[in-house]
């Protein structure tokens, strides 16, 4: 879901901490529950590469699930989950092997989704989209919802911020759709990552 260029959502205003609702835990077990906070240096990383895209794993924080696919989810309900599912999500959405079950099953149920799983097939890219994350931001985080910036290095040395809006639903981060199915997913170029915090594996 890389590329949109259409505008951010609006940003609400934070929620309060608050007990998280009852029958909503991880779908994979990871229990520690955070609802609110941010992540304020690189967490202590694994890279595998997903197709060339290096995706994290961070203990405690996900991805629980690895499937024989490539598919990557579960990532814990904490700032830092959040963080590593927003990188996760952004390798396997430009990576074609996995992009239908990636849209199928880490986007958020609703009009959505069932647009954009709907809509016809547009061929395939002719290649992999080639970056690598080299940074990161938390611009918005509440348990319920969370706006992470992902500083994107190109394979041509291009620079870009990539903001990707997850929402916790049925027990996982998931990709949050316009209503048409349109990535609320945002990509602007950068002249430097100043502002980012260091996070790479490639």
């Amino acid at each position: 879901l890389l590329g949109s260029d259409d505008p951010p959502p609006a940003a609400a205003a934070p929620a309060t901490p608050r007990t998280p609702p009852v029958g909503d835990p991880s779908v994979c077990g990871l229990d520690q529950v955070v609802m609110a906070g941010t992540v304020e240096a690189a967490p202590v990383t694994t890279w595998t590469l997903v197709g060339t895209t290096a995706a994290p794993a961070v203990d405690g924080a996900g991805p629980g699930q690895v499937e024989p696919s490539g598919m990557r989810s579960c990532y814990a309900r904490t700032p830092t989950g959040a963080l590593v599912a927003a990188a996760n999500y952004a390798a396997l959405g430009a990576y074609p092997p996995v992009r239908d079950q990636f849209e199928r099953e880490a986007t958020v149920p609703g009009p959505g989704r069932d647009a954009l799983l709907a809509a016809p097939d547009a061929g395939g890219d002719a290649s992999t989209v080639r970056f690598q994350v080299v940074g990161f931001r938390v611009l918005r985080y509440t348990g319920e919802q969370a706006d992470i910036d992902l500083a994107l290095r190109s394979s041509n040395g291009a620079l870009a911020g990539y903001v990707n809006y997850l929402q916790w639903t049925n027990g996982d981060w998931k990709v949050r759709l316009a209503d048409d199915g349109d990535a609320l997913a945002t990509a602007t170029q950068l002249s430097d990552v100043t502002g980012y915090l260091p996070w790479a594996g490639a």
